[in-house]
């Protein structure tokens, strides 16, 4: 019998890439809303939880209260209601040392899922292909890829991950700089620079992950 896969985040561009490589339940907002009480009683072998606030900028102004509510609270739904079914959580590279809220957010939520008997912990970053930025920084490093490279290798790691064993994990293809990367599918991109984006926005960014 084919395992039973619950993934979280359904319309996300996560999981819409993960779909091709890896069979189960996608969920969006509109079927699961884990922010509320949990009510699915359907049984899993597995779950995937990709569903996140990640609006990054929004996060620091108005959308601080949602980013907590999605990434914090609603991870700490879906543990303690799958308390009994390995959890893989999608957390973020620079969860580390968190530098806003979006990374906060993230590195609580691993603190949440610590306590599972039976979670992996994916650090990751992933981006729209191509490149959708005119911009890239050439000062911000990370492992990360393209969504369809990322979901491709979590699809892999989901099937080969025992399900007992507890971690946590950085996915990737390597260390790079964000403009290595954006070059890769737009050659024109100009190079950036963190302090650069900081000045003009006021926004705080992770330069690496390390």
């Amino acid at each position: 019998m084919p395992d039973k896969i619950l993934v979280t985040g359904g319309n996300g561009k996560l999981a819409t890439e993960l779909k091709k490589h890896l069979a189960g339940d996608y969920l969006g907002r509109e079927d699961l809303d884990f922010t509320k009480p949990i009510t699915l009683n359907r049984k899993y072998d597995l779950v995937v939880h990709t569903g996140a606030y990640t609006n990054v900028k929004t996060a620091e102004f108005e959308g601080k209260d949602d980013c907590f509510m999605a990434n914090v609270y609603g991870t700490f739904n879906l543990v303690q209601h799958f308390k009994d079914t390995p959890f893989i959580f999608v957390s973020t590279e620079y969860a580390r040392n968190p530098i806003g809220v979006y990374a906060l957010t993230k590195a609580l939520g691993e603190e949440i899922v610590k306590p599972h008997p039976a979670h992996l912990i994916i650090r990751t970053l992933f981006k729209p292909t191509p490149f959708p930025f005119p911009k890239a920084y050439i000062d911000q490093y990370t492992q990360g890829d393209y969504v369809d490279v990322i979901a491709k290798i979590l699809a892999e790691r989901a099937m080969t991950w025992d399900r007992k064993t507890s971690g946590l994990e950085y996915l990737g293809t390597g260390r790079k700089t964000m403009f290595e990367l954006a070059k890769r599918t737009r050659p024109d991109v100009e190079p950036n620079s963190v302090d650069d984006y900081i000045k003009e926005t006021g926004v705080i960014v992770p330069r690496d992950y390390e």
